[in-house]
């Protein structure tokens, strides 16, 4: 398998990665309603825990952006940001994709474009996505060998590994890891909990 640009930018076992095309990070940051929280600080991973806490209690993310794309990196796996409410308004007019993968759990996926969920897929269910529109994602999910039965039951085969790769092939996501290590601006999601 080829090696995911995107797996050294998160950690292994648990990590949330939503995306938005054509948008600034000024305009995201709009849509997720947290302008007031300007100037905001730029955290480290670790820094970004230390200030905001770490668990779903305590939801936020560091945003920067590469190529066409503006990352929203969770600080912890909290999953705010996969949620079809936060997720479709980032995507009105655009697009965005959101992945989330729980500790020693499942790797969730949400499609959303012009204000609609497209896709969600759990990896837990061992079924294809649902949505308004799947057939992009589950291609894209069948083409990273989601639903061979050999991969789910290979020790080596990891649901992460290949969702984070499938989605840089079929999005075009780039991002070093120099840069998500980096000191990001970084704001509080507590006001999104569900």
């Amino acid at each position: 398998m080829t090696e995911s640009a995107l797996v050294g930018c998160v950690p292994s076992d648990h990590f949330g990665i939503t995306c938005v095309r054509g948008l600034s990070p000024d305009e995201v940051l709009s849509r997720l309603s947290v302008t007031d929280q300007a100037p905001y600080p730029l955290c480290t991973p670790d820094e970004a825990l230390q200030r905001f806490g770490s668990g779903a209690e305590t939801p936020a993310a560091r945003v920067c952006r590469s190529g066409e794309w503006t990352f929203l990196i969770d600080v912890d796996d909290h999953g705010v940001l996969l949620q079809s409410p936060v997720l479709t308004r980032l995507s009105m007019s655009t697009e965005a994709v959101s992945i989330w993968k729980l500790l020693d759990s499942t790797t969730r996926i949400a499609h959303a474009q012009s204000g609609e969920l497209l896709a969600y897929y759990d990896a837990w269910h061992f079924q294809p996505a649902e949505g308004a529109d799947p057939s992009f994602l589950n291609r894209a999910l069948t083409d990273a060998g989601f639903f061979l039965e050999e991969n789910w039951e290979s020790d080596d085969w990891e649901s992460s590994v290949s969702a984070l790769l499938m989605l840089e092939r079929e999005f075009g996501l780039a991002l070093s890891s120099e840069v998500a290590k980096s000191p990001l601006p970084t704001v509080s999601l507590l006001h999104l909990q569900g």
